[in-house]
């Protein structure tokens, strides 16, 4: 089967790992997929051969969306794939579009987020409602109870395509070296390291990890991302004596978050809106003890088959509340260790041959 995956943006984020898997895994099982996205918003895929990108730069205004969606739509009329699974909101509104008109057979949709009511991400929620009704996907992924949760007053007609996907979430391919890995990112050698990744956006909350730096003398913090949070978070460690303990990674390609994880002693995931965590997961799997925001999605996926946690919850997650737990796990390093054990044990419970196993049969239709 020839299959596009519809992606807005290309950069090193959650959403676009998940891609990356599922075109991995489908291929291993005999199709044909690659992913076109939107627009080049980074080098993160400059070197992959199953990338292709309408716009070689962010969009400029409206004049520059309309572009990037009708040239998605002009890409997807040449490539007259057998099947579309799209990511994030423009991805699926104009990837649906623009697989209906190519006369794709099988259109499967991402939820990457929650229903909005206010601004432009609540107009996005109101087009995907109707375009679900209308029941222009075949199937609406989501990736966790929580988030399915989220539909539950939507027509029934709508529900009844959703399908509940959990995210599959690699391990690391083979064992790094925790020297090695502070030394090829420049990060200190004998200090006890913090670790988070992601955008470096507000709703990432990477500030309250920078607030703990205040309270714990001896902790460092590496951040692997890029964002507009970037300049305002330097600026706050500036203006706190604490600079010297905040280290930016900048943007980690995929081939080398778990060469990045390896460096660290804890990893933190302070961010206040999210539907599954796959950073977090991660991070996780790869044997860090873990300290995560106590938003019930999160407690939902970092926890085992029976339900026992694998992170400590920091409620609120302000620099407080996670000062007080880095410096638990600081002083209590058997406590660090089990959370690591328990974290490694996620990786089966989220199964990338799993997740693929589960688009594969949407894509024939069972």
């Amino acid at each position: 089967m020839k299959i596009i995956q519809v992606q807005t943006q290309a950069e090193a984020a959650g959403a676009q790992r998940v891609s990356d898997m599922v075109g991995a895994g489908l291929r291993a099982r005999g199709h044909e997929v690659r992913t076109v996205f939107m627009y080049r918003k980074t080098t993160a895929y400059d070197g992959d051969p199953f990338a292709d990108f309408v716009l070689s730069e962010p969009p400029r205004r409206l004049a520059g969306q309309i572009r990037a969606s009708a040239g998605l739509m002009a890409y997807l009329r040449r490539a007259r794939p057998d099947a579309v699974i799209s990511y994030q909101h423009y991805g699926n509104i104009f990837g649906t579009i623009g697989g209906r008109l190519a006369g794709a057979r099988h259109i499967i949709a991402n939820q990457s987020g929650a229903p909005q009511k206010h601004g432009v991400m609540g107009l996005l929620t109101k087009v995907d409602k109707l375009m679900g009704t209308l029941g222009l996907y075949q199937a609406n992924v989501v990736n966790s109870a929580w988030a399915e949760a989220q539909f539950g007053d939507y027509p029934a007609i709508y529900r009844r395509r959703i399908r509940r996907i959990d995210h599959g979430v690699e391990a690391p391919p083979r064992h790094y070296d925790k020297a090695a890995a502070r030394a090829a990112f420049g990060l200190p050698s004998g200090a006890w390291l913090a670790l988070s990744s992601g955008r470096l956006t507000r709703d990432k909350n990477h500030i309250a990890l920078a607030g703990a730096l205040m309270k714990l003398p001896d902790l460092h913090v590496a951040l692997a991302g890029i964002g507009p949070e970037r300049e305002p978070l330097a600026a706050f460690a500036e203006a706190h004596g604490v600079s010297d303990r905040l280290h930016f990674a900048g943007e980690v390609p995929p081939a080398r978050i778990f060469e990045f994880l390896a460096a660290g002693d804890a990893y933190v995931f302070p961010s206040v809106n999210e539907t599954f965590g796959l950073a977090v997961a991660e991070a996780a799997i790869a044997g860090l003890p873990v300290v995560a925001n106590a938003l019930p999605v999160l407690r939902e996926v970092l926890s085992t088959d029976r339900g026992e946690p694998v992170a400590l919850f920091a409620e609120g997650a302000d620099a407080a509340e996670i000062a007080r737990a880095l410096g638990y796990l600081m002083q209590k390093p058997d406590i660090a260790r089990r959370l690591a054990d328990l974290g490694r044990g996620l990786a089966g419970r989220y199964s990338p041959s799993a997740m693929c196993g589960g688009y594969e049969r949407l894509l024939a239709g069972s």
